[in-house]
């Protein structure tokens, strides 16, 4: 079932039932909005939450760094790498299905969809 459902949502065919970005907020309240976002939609019984987390930014090397025939690397963003620690909190994996990076019409690299077991209750 995991498998099927990694699937349609890499091909975006799960209705989101809620998207979060996190651009602009810093770490601390982009954990405090997850945890939440998590637990309410769990309780609400929503199950495809989209979190937009931002890829990051190129740092521009120095101009006149010798190196300038490279180009710049990529440094994923604090809330992006933080993400995926999140996602394995044991208060929360509990309620976690599975987690699965957003196709390209959804935010690609940056962003990532959670989605959440069934609420029985």
């Amino acid at each position: 079932e995991t498998g099927k459902t990694n699937k349609m949502l890499r091909k975006g065919q799960i209705s989101i039932d809620k998207k979060i970005d996190f651009h602009g907020k810093i770490l601390t309240e982009a954990e405090d909005e997850f945890h939440n976002t998590v637990l309410e939609s769990y309780n609400q019984k929503k199950r495809c939450l989209l979190f937009v987390t931002g890829k990051g930014l190129h740092k521009q090397k120095n101009i006149f760094d010798d190196n300038l025939n490279k180009s710049p690397k990529l440094f994923y963003g604090k809330i992006r790498e933080a993400f995926l620690n999140w996602v394995i909190k044991p208060e929360l994996a509990k309620y976690i299905l599975s987690i699965e990076k957003a196709d390209f019409a959804h935010g690609g690299d940056g962003a990532f969809f959670v989605y959440l077991r069934k609420n029985k209750d």
